[in-house]
């Protein structure tokens, strides 16, 4: 049995602006880092082997905390292939006033979000096939081993639909991954078995 363990990065500033990261990125707040030790806590009797993070510095410092509150000697592992999807020009802007500048997109983006064409970005199929390709290509390396990735928001929610077998217009079906929400993924050979989906219970009672 293969043991996938996927989660987010802790909470950034970025995230608490409301501004787009995509490729960029902005550093974890104190309340992520705490996010992130909380997390590492929980996965201590989980077996880790090797850990893996999207090499975006938000990722790779949650990867981190984790690789070291666990005490695994092995180095944090930096993956591309999960990086988020890219918003091109929309990084590093507001949401909300995106929101107010391309009416007409997120009249889409909000039904279909897999439809949208970003002004120099990604399309989420896109972002989906690139990294469930290497996540399958890890599955098979790690055959009989447990692993960890780090990843992002979008990018996390998207490996999840294609774990479960879902299309990527069908991603509403599974839960949003809030930062540092925890699944639990078996491979028993054949198949993909959820174990724990979307889960922030070793958030509870932060402030």
């Amino acid at each position: 049995m293969t043991k996938i363990i996927l989660t987010r990065h802790g909470e950034t500033q970025w995230n608490i602006e409301g501004r787009v990261q995509g490729m960029l990125d902005s550093p974890l707040t104190e309340r992520g880092l705490n996010q992130a030790k909380r997390l590492a806590s929980r996965l201590k009797q989980e077996g880790i082997q090797y850990l893996y993070a999207s090499d975006r510095p938000r990722a790779l410092a949650t990867a981190e905390v984790i690789r070291t509150e666990i005490g695994l000697t092995a180095p944090v592992l930096p993956a591309p292939q999960f990086r988020e999807l890219s918003f091109g020009e929309w990084e590093g802007k507001v949401w909300a006033e995106l929101r107010e500048s391309y009416t007409d997109i997120f009249a889409v983006w909000d039904k279909s979000p897999y439809l949208v064409q970003i002004p120099g970005g990604e399309t989420m199929p896109v972002v989906a096939e690139r990294a469930w390709d290497y996540l399958k290509a890890l599955i098979k390396k790690h055959a009989g081993e447990t692993i960890c990735i780090v990843t992002h928001g979008l990018t996390l929610k998207l490996l999840v639909t294609k774990a479960l077998g879902f299309d990527v217009s069908d991603w509403k079906k599974t839960p949003w991954q809030f930062n540092t929400a925890l699944n639990i993924l078996e491979h028993n050979g054949n198949a993909i078995l959820p174990m724990v989906l979307g889960d922030c219970t070793h958030l509870e009672d932060m402030e």
